[in-house]
C-alpha cells in the first residue's frame, strides 16, 4: 500500500487521523493525516503534491487545545497513497508538543 520510500525515515511514525490543511504556492487544500513523526508527517490525497514543493500545515494533535502549525518540502508522493511532509520550521513549543505525543504513543 505504501511507497518504497515510505520508511525510509529517521524517527519514528505514529499512526494518526486527524484533519490537516495544507497551503503550496497560491493552492490550499485540507485532508487527513495518515501519520506523524517528530520530522514530518504524511497526508492521504488522491492529489499529492511533488517532491521537494514547500508546503504549511495547520493540524491538531488529539487532546490538544491549540493547533501545530509548520512548514516543511514534499519528501515523497504517491498517487493511490498521499504524500510526506518534512518538517523545516516548526516552533519550539509545537516540537515539544509532537515530540511528547510521538513519545507517549510508541508500542
Amino acid at each position: 500500500m505504501f511507497p518504497d520510500n515510505f520508511n525510509r525515515r529517521a524517527s519514528l511514525r505514529i499512526a494518526l487521523g486527524v484533519p490537516v490543511s495544507y497551503r503550496a504556492g497560491q493552492t490550499t487544500a485540507g485532508a487527513v493525516t495518515l501519520d506523524v513523526g517528530k520530522g514530518g508527517l504524511a497526508i492521504r490525497t488522491m492529489n499529492p503534491l511533488a517532491p521537494g514543493t514547500e508546503v504549511l500545515l495547520k493540524f491538531r494533535l488529539p487532546n490538544a487545545g491549540e493547533d501545530i502549525e509548520a512548514s516543511g518540502r514534499v519528501a515523497w508522493s504517491d498517487r493511490k497513497v498521499g504524500f510526506g511532509v518534512q518538517f523545516d520550521r516548526v516552533s519550539q513549543d509545537d516540537q515539544t508538543a509532537i515530540d511528547a505525543f510521538v513519545d507517549d504513543h510508541r508500542q
